[in-house]
């Protein structure tokens, strides 16, 4: 054997050169391979192979391996011959990996001869020499060598595993930032994101010295493709949607989904004027809403979508500081006034705009305190018939709070209506209008002029599944006739499903129940199905017959149009917003069922209205 030390000193010196090989990398392989090298040169050796236990390794998984040590690295081993595949070999490291006493052990073949350390809990390495036998001396000496190969080892591997840990770490943190801030139904950018970059972008409009504007788009009606077609034609929308969208969007603009069916422009440098940003703003808007007027192949369904879309320039000159939550504020409350002029439109942020949506807010917490509070109330207008006698009366919601006053019903019916508080305010009035007609008759006594009292029933609460048992206890409760009372329909709940509605009604009908179709003329459905329903008297709208004098003759022939359509299908007419003498005696002229306006009664209290009909002579009509 070549290079063989033999005396204490060369043994000392090869000890230290090895022992300084162990310590000049970090990295495993690095240092496994200065160590060989040394020991190749120092000891004389034909090849040195290093094996590591299961586990320590990636190389070992899927590994046919039939020992507990695996292959890692060998010093000249380029054609891939490995030492296991020698019996001896194999048994040695097997012997080696089981007896966990053995340090050491000497292979001899016919060929090489094989010098075999175990490194403790890392591995195995293998000295190879063809030219001689080791000396025993040698082979003890290298113990305390191979004691600190196999602690180097471990800080190496314990480094690599740290370094590993880190990596994935980075790994896992991109992941989870990239999921925190995108949506993972359409793959935008979601809210979080979205308040990030409009904070930055804000930023830069002041620093910058121009202006930016974001764009609020909710889809129209959205709601009614998920009820009738279903939630995954409803996903499979809105990624179709966000496809185009992003597809329309200016370079350096960004596209993000908030939830449900809302997304979010933010327009980018826009100009150095207010006047540039609006006219920028207001050209994206329009593209956007061509660009949804293409219907979107979603499955077998061709679906037609329109946006209402709100914009907001900002930073915004009327306020001393902008703010990411303000901006979106207001280009949420341009979105809705969007809504309020038709929809499929777009409107600008103005500042009464946010007074309105305060008011708004204001009311609607009132409102949800209302009824507990005992604050509504139900007053009366009576309905006549041509000869000007009371034959019913309309119950009518009013609403009194102390900190607000009497507020219209305009404003608090359509704020119960988009806050989901008019199915509460809608179960309160029909209770209300049983038990006043219960007094009623109790009151009056027989009457036979007067019939009955009419109830406004809202779409939603028409939709639910329990409103006709819920509408039967009521007047059993109350014990009341199904012909005391006339249900009033506005054209709305026709929307959705006129097969449902005609279904619903003839079961009421077959209960005696009747009712009346409200607002007539004002939607775009009634002419349609009209004769489909099972209805015996519509009112007309009070926006045709106000001021009926000085209406222009077109709205007088809309006007004697349906009149003469109602008497041609034996249909009533109820005349509503009769407020001057000429007004009803045109009517009376018509020969119509009933009025109902200012010129006869206006609204008034329940104790009202038993007054005036124990004090009305009149008391010829009949049905």
């Amino acid at each position: 054997m070549e290079n063989n030390p033999s005396n204490p000193a060369d043994i000392s010196a090869v000890q230290n050169k090895l022992l300084l090989a162990t310590g000049n990398s970090q990295d495993l392989d690095a240092m496994l391979q200065a160590f060989m090298t040394a020991a190749t040169e120092q000891l004389g050796l034909d090849n040195v192979y290093v094996y590591l236990l299961d586990g320590l390794d990636d190389s070992s998984i899927g590994s046919e391996e039939p020992a507990c040590f695996h292959y890692h690295l060998g010093f000249a081993d380029t054609c891939n011959q490995l030492p296991h595949k020698y019996d001896a070999v194999g048994s040695a490291l097997d012997q080696l990996c089981r007896n966990d006493e053995n340090a050491l052990e000497i292979t001899q073949t016919e060929g090489p001869q094989y010098l075999i350390y175990r490194l403790e809990n890392i591995g195995a390495i293998i000295f190879e020499t063809g030219n001689g036998e080791f000396p025993a001396n040698i082979a003890s000496e290298l113990i305390p060598v191979m004691h600190r190969l196999a602690q180097a080892s471990a800080t190496c591997l314990t480094i690599r595993e740290l370094r590993n840990r880190i990596r994935l770490n980075k790994v896992r943190e991109k992941t989870y930032e990239a999921q925190a801030n995108q949506d993972p139904l359409t793959k935008l950018p979601n809210r979080r994101a979205f308040r990030y970059n409009l904070y930055q972008e804000i930023a830069n409009t002041k620093r910058y010295n121009h202006f930016g504007a974001v764009l609020y788009l909710d889809l129209d009606h959205f709601k009614n493709i998920n009820d009738s077609l279903g939630h995954s034609v409803g996903d499979m929308l809105l990624t179709k949607v966000a496809d185009r969208l992003m597809r329309d969007a200016r370079a350096g603009d960004d596209v993000y989904r908030l939830g449900g069916d809302e997304f979010v422009y933010i327009l980018r440098n826009l100009g150095h004027t207010e006047a540039q940003a609006m006219s920028t703003s207001q050209s994206v808007a329009r593209r956007l809403l061509d660009s949804m007027a293409e219907p979107l192949q979603v499955g077998q369904y061709s679906l037609h979508v329109t946006p209402s879309i709100g914009v907001t320039i900002f930073p915004d000159q009327n306020m001393a500081e902008s703010d990411s939550e303000s901006v979106l504020k207001h280009a949420d409350t341009a979105m809705y006034k969007a809504k309020s002029e038709g929809r499929n439109t777009f409107a600008f942020y103005d500042p009464e705009m946010q007074v309105t949506a305060s008011k708004r807010l204001i009311i609607e917490d009132y409102l949800r305190k209302a009824i507990n509070n005992n604050e509504l109330h139900l007053e009366f207008q009576p309905i006549v018939n041509v000869q000007e006698e009371i034959i019913a009366a309309e119950s009518l919601v009013r609403w009194y709070n102390p900190a607000l006053g009497n507020v219209p019903p305009d404003e608090f019916i359509a704020i119960a209506e988009e806050s989901n508080l008019m199915l509460e305010v809608s179960n309160w009035i029909l209770e209300s209008a049983c038990a006043y007609t219960r007094r009623l008759k109790g009151e009056i006594g027989p009457n036979p002029t007067f019939r009955y009292i009419t109830i406004n029933i809202s779409p939603k609460q028409f939709k639910q599944q329990d409103f006709i048992p819920n509408l039967l206890r009521a007047l059993n409760k109350f014990e009341l006739a199904p012909d005391d009372i006339r249900l009033e329909f506005t054209e709305n709940i026709l929307i959705d499903n006129i097969d449902s509605t005609i279904l619903k009604m003839e079961e009421l009908l077959a209960s005696n129940i009747r009712f009346i179709l409200d607002d007539f003329g004002t939607g775009y459905s009634s002419l349609s199905y009209l004769h489909k329903l099972p209805i015996r008297t519509i009112k007309i709208d009070q926006s045709f017959v106000t001021g009926f004098k000085y209406k222009s003759y077109a709205n007088k022939a809309i006007v004697d149009a349906i009149i003469a359509m109602a008497n041609r299908m034996d249909l009533r007419c109820v005349i509503e917003g009769v407020e001057t003498k000429d007004d009803a005696d045109y009517f009376i002229s018509k020969d119509i069922f009933a009025m109902q306006g200012y010129y006869y009664y206006r609204p008034i209290s329940g104790d009202g209205l038993i007054d005036l009909l124990r004090h009305d002579e009149k008391k010829v009509a009949s049905e």
